[in-house]
């Protein structure tokens, strides 16, 4: 991305205040299918606590990332430090649905754990739907958990980055 690799018309950014309209744009882009497999329920338009999270831009505790395809937004993705662990943080990743299945989330993986390991972030957990087949594949086939666990309808992965 950034004009070489697999994507080379894409550009990975940090997430900006500048950005509103077009995570908006983005998120009317999203199947509800999308939708629920990322946040676990649907909504008509992107929360305001969801929108203000991406748009903080990151800092020593969080990164968000946007993939712009031209102007627009078609993949965000991020991780956030877990409160009262220093050396743990949670990832997250949404692919806009004509974009999935093209190893764009992977990609984006590799860029945001490699972040995490220069900010001190040795564990990284991800919470799935469990339903999410492709999200699962997507995990385990990029490390080999060192925990699985199960509950309800979500399935938590915790890797230990490679020192």
């Amino acid at each position: 991305m950034n004009g070489h690799g697999p994507f080379p018309d894409l550009v990975v950014k940090p997430v900006a205040p500048g950005d509103e309209e077009r995570l908006r744009r983005f998120f009317g882009r999203l199947s509800d299918q999308t939708v629920y497999r990322r946040f676990f329920t649907l909504f008509p338009a992107p929360p305001p606590a969801v929108l203000g999270h991406l748009l903080d831009g990151g800092g020593r505790d969080h990164e968000s990332l946007a993939v712009l395809d031209g102007e627009e937004i078609v993949a965000v993705a991020g991780w956030d430090r877990v409160v009262g662990d220093e050396e743990s943080a949670e990832i997250s990743v949404l692919v806009e649905d004509a974009w999935q299945h093209h190893g764009l989330g992977r990609a984006l993986i590799r860029m945001l754990t490699a972040d995490a390991a220069r900010r001190g972030i040795i564990v990284i957990t991800a919470t799935i739907l469990s339903e999410n087949g492709p999200a699962r594949r997507l995990a385990t086939g990029l490390a080999r958990p060192e925990r699985v666990e199960m509950e309800g309808p979500a399935t938590y992965f915790t890797f230990r980055l490679a020192s």
